[in-house]
C-alpha cells in the first residue's frame, strides 16, 4: 500500500491537509481504517506515529506564529491543543522563551491563559521565560510576566531596577536564602557548566549586580555593591560588571562602578577585550543593527580600531561573517591591514573561512 509520500516535510506544514489526505487514502480503499492511513502517512514522512507528527506539526505551527505575531490564528490552535503551550520546542525553547525572546506581551498572555508555566528553564541553562526576558532585554515581556503572577527573583528584579523587590530579599541586614533562582550562564576554564544560580550569598548579589549593569539599573547597583557586590566578579562572558555597564552606555553607573573598584584592565572570556572594547565586540559579534555599531562609533571614533586579545573590530565583524558591520567599519575608515591574533589580515580570514561576500567586500577598492 502507498501513499504517494516521499521525503520531509514542507518548510510549513498543514495539519488540515494531512488530515484531509488521511482521510483521502483511507476512502481509496488502500487502508483499513483511518489510523491505519494515519499512520502510513506518518511513517512516509518519517515520524514513528500519527500523534508525533500531529504534535510536531503544531509545535512548529506555533513557534512560526509566535516570531510572526500572529495572534487570531495562535488563538485559534491553542483552543484545539491547548497543551502544546506547555511543550518544549525541538529548539530547546519553549514557547514562553519564544515569545519573551520577541519582547510580545500579548503573545505572553495568550499563552498564560492557555496554561503555560513560568516554571520551566531553557535547554540546560537557568533561564526561566523571565530571567530569559530579563537578559534579552525584553522589558515589556518582562513586566507583562510579572502582571501575570511571575515573581521575580533576585537576580529578574535587579536586571528591572524593581527596588522594593530587590530590598525585600534582605532581613536584618542578611540575604535571605533561595533569594536567586535563576541567573548567568557561566563557565569554568576548562568548559564545564558553573552552578547557577551561583552558591554563595556573595557571589549571588554579585550576578544581580552583573545583570543591573548590563540593564543600566543604577539604584540596583548602588544597593547591591552596598550589600557586598563584587565589581569585579565575572558574568556572563566572563566580563566584569564594568564591562556590561558600557554595554548599557549609562556612564553614571560606570563611574559608580570605578570608585567601587570595577578594574579597566579586567578582560572577558570571550574577546579578551577591556570594558570599554568589550561592548563594540557584543554589538558587532552578536549581530546587533549596524545603526546601534555606528552610533557608538560616532560618539567614539577613537575606537574605531580597537582590539580585543585576539584582533580588532574588524577582525571580529569578519570571524563572525557580520557583513553589515564590516560595511560601517570600512565606510567608517577602518584599517583593513591590521592582522588578528594568528597574523591574518581580515581580507586573509574571510577567504580561509569561506565567507566569499565578506572578502569581496574586504579587498575592493
Amino acid at each position: 500500500m502507498s501513499t504517494n509520500v516521499r521525503g520531509s516535510l514542507p518548510d510549513r506544514p498543514n495539519l488540515d491537509q494531512l488530515k484531509k489526505r488521511a482521510k483521502e487514502l483511507k476512502n481509496s480503499k488502500e487502508f483499513d481504517s483511518l489510523a491505519d492511513a494515519q499512520l502510513a502517512l506518518a511513517r512516509a514522512y518519517g515520524f514513528p506515529s500519527w500523534p508525533k507528527i500531529k504534535a510536531y506539526i503544531e509545535q512548529t505551527t506555533l513557534r512560526r506564529l509566535i516570531i510572526a505575531g500572529e495572534t487570531d490564528e495562535m488563538i485559534a490552535l491553542l483552543e484545539s491543543s491547548p497543551r502544546i503551550a506547555n511543550l518544549p520546542f525541538p529548539e530547546g525553547d519553549w514557547p514562553l522563551h519564544l515569545a519573551a525572546q520577541y519582547n510580545d506581551p500579548t503573545m505572553i498572555e495568550i499563552l498564560v491563559k492557555s496554561g503555560a508555566s513560568f516554571r520551566p528553564k531553557y535547554e540546560d541553562s537557568s533561564h526561566t521565560a523571565l530571567s530569559w526576558a530579563v537578559t534579552y532585554g525584553s522589558f515589556q515581556a518582562a513586566v507583562k510576566l510579572v502582571e501575570l503572577g511571575n515573581q521575580p527573583d533576585l537576580f529578574c528584579a535587579a536586571g528591572l531596577g524593581f527596588m522594593d523587590r530587590v530590598r525585600s530579599f534582605w532581613k536584618d541586614g542578611k540575604l535571605q536564602p533561595h533569594s536567586s533562582q535563576t541567573g548567568s550562564s557561566r563557565y569554568s576554564k576548562s568548559g564545564e557548566t558553573l552552578p547557577c544560580p551561583p552558591e554563595s550569598d556573595e557571589d549571588k548579589i554579585s550576578d544581580a549586580l552583573y545583570i543591573a549593569s548590563r540593564n543600566g539599573r543604577l539604584a540596583a547597583a548602588q544597593w547591591l555593591l552596598e550589600q557586598g557586590a563584587d565589581p569585579n566578579w565575572k558574568g556572563y562572558c566572563g566580563a566584569n560588571s564594568l564591562a556590561w555597564a558600557e554595554f548599557s552606555r549609562n556612564a553614571d553607573l560606570c563611574a559608580l562602578l570605578r570608585q567601587h573598584g570595577a578594574s579597566d584592565e579586567a578582560v572577558d572570556d570571550i574577546f579578551m577585550a577591556t570594558p570599554k572594547v568589550f561592548p563594540y565586540m557584543i554589538v558587532i559579534a552578536w549581530g546587533f543593527p549596524a545603526e546601534m555599531l555606528k552610533a557608538r562609533l560616532e560618539a567614539n571614533p577613537e575606537m574605531l580600531n580597537a582590539k580585543g586579545g585576539y584582533g580588532t573590530l574588524l577582525n571580529t565583524a569578519v570571524f563572525n561573517n557580520q557583513i553589515a558591520a564590516a560595511k560601517v567599519l570600512l565606510e567608517m575608515g577602518a584599517d583593513r591591514t591590521i592582522a588578528n591574533l594568528n597574523g591574518l589580515t581580515p581580507a586573509v580570514l574571510a577567504n580561509k573561512k569561506g565567507f566569499h561576500e565578506m572578502e569581496a567586500l574586504l579587498t575592493s577598492v
